[in-house]
């Protein structure tokens, strides 16, 4: 028989990150130069689904099309709901929010808000500004993260946003990331238990410490853009996601995973 004042120990949970898939209205290259976003999605997501065991959630941060229309979000919400796990998502700049969350969450997935698995508690943010490429987090959606943690005292946590909350030195990025980090960083500081912070909009990765926070960005399953410049500019790398494991004990392990032949650029 059980013993009932023993605590059974949560499961180690696995989740997968994807970002800026930037869908159009319909499958074919954004622009001249780009490759067709649907093709690369497809390329990744085949990629998880052989490579990996299901995961527990799967956090999509933001720039879901890059034609904010119903057909571009229907499709990927097809496409990712075949994966069978749990999804978070989130909007970027390219995005119609209320287009975006109205199709995600009536077919049944998180948009923004939060989700436990186990001790560990996974909080979305909205860094959309209306009429901005870079990323604004306004009051409101910091006091509710603030109430959010207060709320969960006992759980390790992982947040994710889709703008970077810091400089990730790459001149033209950085002048397109989130305006306020500061003030996010300010919060998350104030909860030890917080692990990380993840993000998009930046096409590449980065791994970063920030105090106790990790700050993880991801490349992206269109198109990347070259780390470390000045200028806007493209990088020939292959297409690709984040892995993340989540341990019961509060240690955090992850990879970025490429997917072999979805880099070189179309001539």
């Amino acid at each position: 028989m059980r013993d009932s004042n023993v605590a059974t120990t949560p499961p180690t949970a696995t989740l997968v990150q994807i970002t800026d898939t930037h869908l159009g209205r319909s499958p074919r290259p954004l622009r001249p130069g780009y490759p067709d976003s649907d093709a690369q999605l497809e390329a990744v997501l085949a990629d998880i689904e052989a490579r990996l065991p299901p995961a527990a959630l799967l956090l999509v941060t933001g720039d879901l099309a890059e034609d904010p229309e119903a057909q571009a979000y229907r499709r990927l919400e097809a496409r990712l709901a075949a994966l069978g796990a749990p999804i978070l998502a989130l909007a970027g700049n390219h995005d119609d929010p209320g287009l975006a969350r109205q199709t995600f969450v009536a077919a049944g997935h998180g948009f923004d808000g939060d989700i436990r698995l186990g001790n560990w508690l996974i909080v979305g943010l909205d860094s959309c500004w209306p009429g901005h490429t870079a990323g604004r987090l306004r009051p409101e959606e910091l006091d509710r993260l603030e109430e959010c943690l207060a709320r969960h005292p006992e759980c390790w946590v992982l947040v994710a946003v889709h703008h970077p909350v810091v400089p990730v030195g790459s001149l033209w990025l950085d002048a397109i990331g989130l305006r306020n980090g500061s003030d996010l960083l300010a919060v998350l500081e104030r909860h030890p238990r917080v692990r990380a912070c993840v993000f998009g909009h930046i096409h590449q990765p980065f791994d970063a410490m920030h105090g106790h926070i990790r700050l993880l960005g991801s490349p992206s399953t269109c198109v990347q853009f070259l780390p470390g410049s000045e200028d806007f500019a493209l990088d020939p790398d292959d297409a690709g996601y984040r892995v993340l494991t989540l341990h019961p004990d509060g240690r955090l392990e992850t990879d970025v995973r490429r997917v072999a032949g979805t880099g070189p650029l179309p001539a």
